[in-house]
């Protein structure tokens, strides 16, 4: 193709472009045949036309998340939530208030770029982590983020929000009549209905906002730096830039492009539409800034308006097909990523690690041989038993129903265990795997008549499978762009999966009959909630055991440097299939089962955003442990159908992991971590014992500051037979003085310690 291409770039990129435009019209007026019934081929005008506005309005999300990924390396996931605060405070304003239109704009992309700015400057806490960490974080504050904007209602200057109806809080409502010029309308082509001020103001804007955009980065000293920063953070502080500042102002330019696109998208169809985490938008701006290499932004925002034509003369041909628009938003940014991460190197190797990994260390074994340890943990597990045992016994049916849920739900983010926590590959589609297994396992019960204890294990090995051929991918894309990856799965498998026209022979038609074994009959809510318990231990057991063999060692190592296991002849590539393997084959698990839990298959069950709150969940708990799943699944499970309801409960539910992750990195886990050590130090002061693993990692002296002795100690016995200053400093069997003492092994028989005493008492005679 070279040799007919002219040498000049810029002549070269005008006949590339050209080429490209006249193969988007072939495709969406020649190949596609238009709906059935109605004469010629092609697609109408006004269609391609309002294609092509929906795609220019998504560019500004485009345009922020390429802005985001080349200046600070992070897939912002919260770029179609940052300004939907801002976005329904201004369709308040003029659908309730009465506010002039262009003042309400402005005060709502106001807002949308104070969002931003809060955003950037909460994000400075994380500046030196991983990439990987603050793409989560981002991930955990869209939810947050997203849900606090749909309270905005409930200020004191709009309506009672008890007064506002239903539809209209959920923003179900259209924005034009209010708009300016509501009886303006024009047409394109001879289609019914036509356009009007919100469509002419959408590309107006969004021209406007572009073209600034262009003009800030090359005209402006702040537009200058940011682009130095998006070369090279390293040098571009050495010179003296605000690396931090400027990260300010990059995630302030995001929510402002994003109150842009959600209020735009609202006033074209509705608030509802605009509101929420948008994955549907979301995959489109994702897709089109992977084909743009997530730098190249013209390529991303041509990408975007294309998608956006084609998605509309797609749905115009085949109405009833429109979910294969996100099969090929999937299929087009896994093909994206692959290619570009072929030419991509190392250079992003180092920003995917995953440093919140943090696992619960067993009882040292100096104190797991006390009695009263022995007696507080067997209390712990016979209390928790217990607790399962007599839940049927202390909840009413509905909540037995709901906690069988909820056992399921956990195997589905101890997954995440072995797959993000483990082995460091991260997923967004975890249901998305358990609708597989739910819908092959309902399959092969009520239609081929397999017995549900033969089902169940044949779901699990074919979700396996399929999780080993979307993990085949991993093989060549980082961690980090694994997310938006497995995202675009979850959203395709929700589309498609479902329908009819093309899985109808797999799905089933009929109620799904729960399971019976021998004389047991597992009908009744009680019985099939001990079955959902027995599967989420069976889970914990299979994951324990797999943790403590070679395999789930060498998985550790690969998430720490996966050059030295290679170094050591570990086949790497086969090692992550397996981890996909086994994180897939539990999701699967738990989907069959779940399926006769609820004795019928419903979409509904399986959204692409219940995979994002099963990563939140477990990056929340702790997603190096097994605790950590189950602790996060239980917290969030509680809030949502056991505890306080209202803002209060918004707040727990999606603040809380927010600000749990400011503080306690490592999640809840690591706070239980902490506590039992702390409690465990005590005990071994209590009992003059030397547990090295508890005092290792801390300094003697603020160590004798810290434990307090709680009752008299035993002359010359234990730690009473130390010096003050040599009492804490036994980090390990080998002892060694500050003063330059020799190393003495300090054994638990009396005649060790007895010869070390002494060597100390002869160095202190020696020294005085």
């Amino acid at each position: 193709m070279s040799r007919f291409l002219p040498s000049n770039p810029r002549l070269r990129a005008v006949v590339g472009w050209g080429a490209f435009l006249v193969g988007l019209l072939l495709f969406v007026q020649v190949v596609l045949p238009g709906p059935e019934g109605v004469p010629g081929r092609g697609t109408p005008w006004a269609t391609v036309f309002y294609g092509a506005v929906n795609g220019l309005v998504i560019s500004l999300s485009t345009a922020g998340i390429v802005l985001v990924y080349r200046t600070l390396r992070v897939v912002n996931f919260a770029q179609t939530a940052i300004g939907v605060a801002g976005s329904f405070f201004m369709f308040g304003l003029v659908h309730f208030t009465g506010v002039p239109f262009p003042i309400a704009m402005v005060l709502g992309l106001a807002l949308s770029t104070v969002c931003g700015v809060v955003v950037g400057v909460s994000l400075l806490r994380f500046f030196s982590s991983s990439r990987l960490v603050v793409t989560v974080i981002s991930i955990i504050g869209a939810q947050l983020v997203t849900t606090l904007a749909l309270n905005v209602y409930r200020l004191p200057f709009f309506p009672d929000f008890n007064d506002i109806s239903p539809s209209e809080q959920a923003g179900a409502y259209s924005l034009r009549p209010d708009l300016p010029f509501p009886g303006w309308e024009f047409k394109i082509g001879g289609l019914p209905g036509g356009f009007g001020f919100a469509e002419a103001f959408a590309i107006e804007l969004s021209i406007v906002a572009l073209v600034a955009l262009a003009f800030f980065f090359r005209y402006t000293k702040a537009g200058v730096a940011v682009r130095a920063l998006a070369e090279n953070p390293e040098r571009a502080s050495l010179l003296g830039i605000g690396v931090g500042g400027l990260s300010v102002v990059v995630w302030g330019l995001s929510g402002l492009l994003s109150g842009m696109s959600t209020a735009l998208t609202g006033m074209i169809d509705t608030p509802a539409r605009a509101g929420g985490f948008a994955p549907n938008v979301l995959i489109t701006a994702l897709a089109a800034a992977a084909v743009a290499k997530w730098e190249k932004l013209p390529t991303a925002i041509a990408t975007t308006v294309a998608i956006g034509i084609v998605s509309s003369a797609f749905t115009w041909s085949f109405p009833e097909d429109d979910g294969l628009v996100f099969v090929g938003l999937f299929f087009l940014l896994a093909g994206a990523l692959l290619l570009a991460q072929r030419r991509a190197g190392r250079s992003e190797r180092g920003e995917v690690s995953w440093t919140a990994a943090e696992e619960q260390r067993p009882v040292p074994k100096e104190l797991a041989v006390l009695p009263l340890v022995r007696r507080v943990r067997w209390a712990i597990y016979t209390v928790g038993l217990a607790v399962l045992a007599l839940a049927p016994w202390m909840f009413s049916t509905g909540v037995v129903n709901t906690m069988g849920v909820i056992a399921l739900g956990s195997i589905i983010t101890m997954s995440l265990v072995v797959l993000t926590g483990w082995a460091g590959q991260v997923s967004l589609g975890q249901w998305a795997f358990a609708a597989v297994g739910a819908v092959v396992g309902g399959a092969l019960t009520a239609t081929m008549g397999l017995p549900f204890w033969i089902a169940v294990p044949i779901a699990a090995v074919v979700t396996g499978a399929v999780a080993v051929v979307i993990g085949i991918p991993a093989l060549r894309i980082p961690g980090l762009f694994l997310l938006p990856m497995t995202f675009a799965f979850a959203i395709a498998v929700q589309a498609a999966f479902f329908n009819d026209r093309y899985f109808g022979w797999l799905l089933p038609d009929e109620a799904i009959e729960r399971p019976s074994l021998f004389f047991l009959d597992f009908r009744d809510e009680t019985s099939m909630y001990f079955l959902c318990v027995a599967c989420l231990l069976l889970a914990i057991f299979v994951i324990g055991n797999l943790r403590r063999s070679r395999t789930g060692r060498i998985l550790i190592a690969l998430r720490e440097n996966d050059a030295n296991v290679q170094a050591f002849g570990v086949p790497v590539l086969r090692t992550k299939l397996i981890a996909f393997a086994i994180s897939g084959a539990l999701a699967g698990f738990a989907g069959a089962v779940f399926v006769h839990q609820q004795q019928g298959l419903s979409e509904e069950s399986f959204v692409a955003f219940r995979s994002v709150q099963a990563f939140i969940q477990a990056v929340f708990g702790g997603v190096g442990s097994i605790a950590g799943a189950l602790l996060g699944t239980a917290f969030f499970r509680f809030i949502e159908y056991f505890g306080i309801s209202g803002l209060w409960g918004v707040f727990a539910a999606n603040g809380g992991p927010v600000i749990l992750i400011f503080l306690a990195p490592a999640g809840l886990i690591g706070i239980v971590n902490a506590m039992r050590n702390s409690v465990l130090r005590v005990i071994a002061q209590r009992r003059q014992l030397v547990v090295p693993s508890l005092f290792a990692d801390m300094d003697a002296d603020a160590l004798e500051r810290r434990l307090i002795p709680l009752a008299e100690p035993v002359d010359s016995a234990g730690l009473a037979a130390l010096p003050l200053d040599a009492r804490f400093e036994l980090p390990s069997e080998l002892y060694r003085g500050r003063r330059g003492l020799d190393d003495v092994r300090i054994d638990h028989d009396a005649e060790a310690l007895g010869g070390a005493i002494a060597a100390i008492a002869e160095a202190e005679e020696v020294r005085s």
